[in-house]
């Protein structure tokens, strides 16, 4: 069935319902979804004001971010395995490059939302777990060592493009690798202008969720 799909649309029709797929499924901003739906909040109006899983957990605990966490995986492996499907290894980095576009620029919640980071883990995972390791690899070192999540996370991004032409040696893989890594130190320039003056948020698993029922029931 996918092969008849694939010659009934050509490359260029494939492309084009991979990007969009992609872009819709990471639309679906599930921290925006879940403290909605459990706390009849907007997650943006607390703590950084970004709809991303580090922000979640701050502002609404384990418990919801959790469901954050599977459902923004979710919607990164479907729009992966639509790329990969239509068009094969290149089209899992097609969709992984729009699911992130979604999940920053959200059409269904105004185009604000997170900063792609974990949804970009999970393209690197299924395009290619070797790449995934690397840069998570950092991820833990650098977070372990200064609680900056997103000095892990801006590390992580660096290294995609080194480690995708170490292993493809392919011009255009690298070009869409340093496009992607260029995004998200790009989304996380505040968080780098704190760094710099030693004032960025520490990371801890015992911070108390900043929405609450109670805070509900009080409003």
């Amino acid at each position: 069935m996918i092969q008849s799909l694939t010659q009934v649309l050509g490359p260029w029709g494939c492309a084009l319902v991979t990007m969009a797929c992609a872009y819709l499924l990471g639309s679906l901003s599930f921290a925006i979804i879940v403290c909605k739906l459990t706390l009849g909040r907007d997650i943006r109006d607390y703590g950084s004001g970004n709809a991303g899983l580090t922000n979640a957990y701050r502002t609404m605990g384990g418990a919801k971010t959790l469901l954050v966490l599977l459902g923004d995986l979710a919607k990164a492996a479907a729009a992966l395995a639509i790329g990969g499907a239509l068009l094969g290894q290149g089209g899992k980095l097609l969709a992984g490059a729009f699911v992130i576009l979604g999940h920053v620029y959200p059409a269904y919640f105004g185009f604000r939302g997170g900063k792609g980071v974990l949804v970009g883990a999970m393209t690197l995972l299924l395009f290619d777990w070797r790449i995934f390791l690397i840069a998570l690899g950092l991820f833990i070192v650098a977070v372990a060592v200064t609680r900056w999540v997103s000095l892990g996370s801006i590390l992580g991004a660096i290294s995609f493009p080194f480690t995708m032409y170490y292993f493809y040696r392919s011009p255009l893989y690298t070009v869409v690798a340093v496009v992607l890594s260029g995004a998200v130190i790009y989304l996380h320039r505040s968080n780098i202008k704190r760094i710099l003056a030693g004032k960025e948020n520490k990371f801890t698993l015992h911070s108390k969720p900043q929405i609450t029922k109670d805070e509900e029931a009080r409003k």
